[in-house]
């Protein structure tokens, strides 16, 4: 049976072909005679002719009846609503009513009044269809409306009564009074008349304490009491001041303090739309989080860390990690380094938390050599990252089948996220060592990047992200890794004859310039014994450094460093390697000890300076002998000795007009030519 409008049908198959109450003939023969009145023809293909209940002879009708006896039902069943039509009237007429409703209320009035109005119209036809049928039984036909009312319940949650008779009242006020009659007599702002400002002031004062903490119960009684003292009008029911405190409008003064900052950010901030990046390295995110993997440390007890990650916004390939117990500086170097290896180039934007490390890197400058834009998020704030949501996924899908895995979170409500403690604990002595649990995560990363499917592409997350190219993405060169990744040392460092010794993370490190021999330039090191640097280099590679030198127009390059050689003090664990160094270095040291003796004397000779003027001598190195001078000395005068911190030469110019000056070209010619010279000469040429 089925319903042809208002008309209750019968089937052409539960007539003929399946109930076999007429014969095919038969039923022809009646249609024909005009005993049958057919109300839907069976023309095409799986169309079927529709059959007037009521045109049925009684004959007929009571063999269907004994056939199909819950066809009533059926009907009734048809004729129930599941969805109800808006009504603007009553949206408006509840906004509009004096005294005021709050925004709750109105919208539970206006489902109410939308569910009457759906009940009223199945009323009418349930009772039309009745008449047509040739009876009339209201009791049916109110049972059908009760069963709509409690359908539509279900569905949408109405606060129409559930008692029959109850309902039966508000069903035939609001017919004949309308919207109004939906309206509790207490309905309206009848507390906010009550409370005044100095009322209000008081409750919000009471239920904002937090030394001591009132219940609702507990503020009735204390404001009652307090109100006496005051001279403010007492309330008479706790009702009046529940309402007050729970409207809308007040409570936003209150939440914050009773429940938190956050709570009241969550419910009370507002959110904003936002779509995620249509292509790779447009952003990435940055956060710490537990990993949540169990391991056996050293005295075998069972124990959890922390790993920092790396993920593309765009294809949530997780780019970069590094695993460590605290979420610190180095470890967020580390997984951003990587990061941008794997990638080869650099992101546009990061996005982090503002945790303690992220600012240790901003303040030396990290985050603004990685990338064009970091913007940091509020701690706490999981609608601003998603890598939250994606990190939620990857414990789900991958980390969530090891046997070790330690639950998602403690909030999480599903029984199939937490770990079966019994159970690891009873294995703890199986769990794997630290060294063992890196290698498992770094198989659980690989096979999230490229085995688990995007969740909006379906496309496996790596391969999603080198399918995309980002037109303003640049390739990082060695020289862009240098400038994002070495880390100046914090304090400037003096240089000495003993090298550079500076600290990082209280390890000492000892380095000095040296030249292509293999030994110290000499050089460099004369002219900045003493000058303060600044150190700049590779956490990840400590085998150089470079010596940036602070000037007026910025900092210089110096030299590179590398660390100091070190010569075993005892000769029997000397190696000939270091005991080669050593011998080159003392010839070295003695070589540039004579190369600055002879240039002394020559500039002294040439500013007529030289001590044996006055008839005195210049000393000689001490640890030099005469014959090792004399040799030096003579690849001097022949131009053969390096000479590490030349001294200025005469100008040309001071040659020329030096009429009566005799130059000489060694201190040997010089001692000559003053043994010759009398005691006037001598005079004159000084003054």
């Amino acid at each position: 049976m089925e319903m042809y409008g208002k008309i209750r049908c019968v089937t052409f198959p539960e007539l003929v072909s399946q109930g076999r109450i007429l014969s095919v003939p038969n039923y022809k023969k009646k249609v024909r005679e005009g005993k049958l009145r057919i109300v839907r023809p069976g023309k095409g293909a799986g169309s079927y002719a529709l059959i007037d209940y009521t045109s049925l002879p009684t004959l007929i009708r009571e063999a269907y009846d004994r056939l199909y006896p819950n066809a009533l039902e059926e009907m009734k069943e048809q004729l129930m609503s599941n969805i109800i039509r808006s009504d603007s009237k009553a949206v408006e007429f509840y906004k509009t009513y004096r005294p005021a409703i709050s925004l709750e209320r109105q919208a539970e009035y206006v489902l109410n009044a939308e569910v009457m109005n759906e009940l009223i119209r199945v009323e009418k036809e349930t009772g039309a269809l009745h008449s047509k049928c040739g009876y009339s039984r209201k009791s049916i036909v109110w049972e059908t409306v009760q069963g709509t009312c409690e359908k539509l319940r279900e569905r949408y949650e109405h606060t129409l009564p559930a008692n029959s008779t109850r309902l039966r009242e508000k069903f035939n006020a609001y017919k004949k009074a309308g919207y109004i009659a939906l309206v509790n007599r207490n309905t309206g702002n009848q507390a906010a008349r009550v409370v005044v400002p100095e009322v209000a002031r008081l409750l919000l004062k009471l239920r904002r304490s937090i030394v001591p903490r009132y219940t609702e119960a507990q503020i009735f009684d204390e404001y009652n009491r307090q109100a006496v003292e005051r001279g403010l009008n007492i309330i008479k029911s706790p009702t009046t001041i529940k309402n007050y405190l729970n409207d809308p409008a007040v409570m936003p003064m209150w939440y914050a303090a009773v429940h938190g900052m956050q709570k009241w950010k969550a419910k009370y901030a507002s959110l904003m739309k936002t779509s995620l990046p249509q292509m790779r390295d447009a952003l990435w995110y940055g956060d710490g989080t537990k990993l949540n993997l169990y391991y056996r440390n050293e005295q075998g007890k069972m124990c959890t860390t922390g790993v920092y990650e790396v993920m593309d916004a765009y294809s949530e390939t997780l780019l970069g990690y590094d695993i460590a117990p605290n979420e610190n500086f180095d470890s967020q170097y580390r997984a951003y380094r990587m990061a941008v290896e794997v990638s080869g180039s650099r992101p546009y934007e990061i996005v982090t938390d503002n945790q303690g490390g992220h600012k240790k890197g901003d303040a030396a400058g990290f985050f603004q050599r990685l990338t064009v834009l970091h913007r940091p998020t509020m701690p706490y704030n999981g609608q601003s990252k998603t890598i939250e949501n994606a990190f939620y996924r990857f414990q789900a899908q991958v980390l969530h089948a090891i046997w070790h895995f330690t639950g998602q979170n403690v909030n999480t409500k599903k029984l199939n996220s937490k770990p079966n403690l019994e159970f690891i604990e009873e294995n703890a002595y199986a769990l794997p060592t630290l060294e063992e649990l890196k290698t498992i995560y770094k198989e659980c990363r690989d096979r999230w990047n490229n085995e688990e499917k995007h969740f909006a592409t379906g496309i496996p997350h790596m391969e999603m992200y080198r399918m995309s190219e980002n037109p303003e993405a640049v390739p990082v060169t060695e020289t862009d890794m240098i400038r994002m990744f070495w880390l100046c040392h914090p304090k400037t460092v003096t240089y000495t004859n003993y090298g550079l010794l500076f600290e990082i993370d209280k390890q000492k490190y000892h380095y000095d310039v040296y030249a292509a021999d293999g030994l110290r330039d000499e050089t460099w090191a004369l002219r900045n014994t003493g000058r303060e640097f600044t150190v700049m280099y590779d956490p990840m590679d400590m085998t150089r450094v470079e010596l940036w030198c602070n000037t007026a127009t910025g900092a210089k390059y110096s030299a590179t460093a590398t660390p100091k050689v070190t010569v075993s003090r005892a000769t029997q664990e000397r190696t000939p390697e270091e005991g080669s160094f050593m011998r080159r270095t003392i010839e070295r040291n003695k070589e540039t000890m004579a190369a600055i003796q002879l240039e002394g004397e020559r500039f002294d000779l040439d500013e007529r300076i030289a001590a044996e003027i006055f008839g005195l001598s210049t000393p000689k190195p001490k640890n030099l002998s005469k014959k090792k001078m004399d040799e030096y000395r003579d690849k001097y005068d022949r131009g053969k000795l390096d000479i590490p911190l030349p001294l200025p030469e005469k100008r040309k110019r001071e040659e020329v007009e030096a009429d009566n000056e005799t130059d000489y070209s060694t201190i040997g010619e010089y001692t000559k030519a003053l043994s010759n010279m009398t005691l006037d000469e001598l005079a004159l040429d000084r003054f």
